[in-house]
């Protein structure tokens, strides 16, 4: 009885503690061994083809996915998007095959406040992980972000 009462209680506490599966890591380290592996690709809506960037500041080819929140948010047309909503954009730079690296955009608060301190950034544009831009409301993404539907840039709509 005491095996199925701790089992129980660890599941739910594993349940409370652990993000959404569609969630990112929220550590660069983890959040580029996330990216590598592809995991997002499973559940998340991606642009239809890899196309020319509307902004140089990613690369001259990109190809956006959003995960299920913001897909739902995005359908609900919500202009504020709820916490956890992300969006990953796969950078490719001058080809169309390989990515080289990636930009993703985590809402991690409620609110993204004037400066984007709601939205984690992440960029690396050699898929290394070394060098890369990493942090909540970071002003070299914020600049442009802010234009944004609650910082969202991209065009598509799913």
């Amino acid at each position: 009885m005491r095996r199925i009462a701790l089992g129980a209680a660890l599941s739910f506490a594993a349940t409370l503690a652990g993000a959404e599966p569609t969630v990112p890591p929220r550590r660069s380290k983890a959040l580029l061994a996330w990216l590598k592996a592809g995991t997002y690709r499973a559940s998340y809506t991606a642009e239809p083809d890899v196309h020319a960037s509307t902004a140089g500041a990613h690369g001259a080819n990109v190809r956006t996915y959003y995960s299920p929140t913001l897909t739902e948010d995005l359908r609900a047309g919500r202009t504020a998007f709820r916490k956890g909503a992300t969006m990953v954009k796969e950078l490719y730079f001058g080809g169309h095959e390989q990515v080289v690296g990636y930009s993703v955009l985590t809402k991690v608060r409620r609110r993204s406040g004037l400066t984007g301190r709601g939205w984690l950034f992440y960029e690396t544009v050699d898929g290394t992980g070394r060098g890369a831009l990493f942090g909540r409301g970071l002003a070299v993404c914020t600049g442009c972000h802010r234009l944004g539907v609650d910082y969202l840039r991209s065009a598509f709509r799913p």
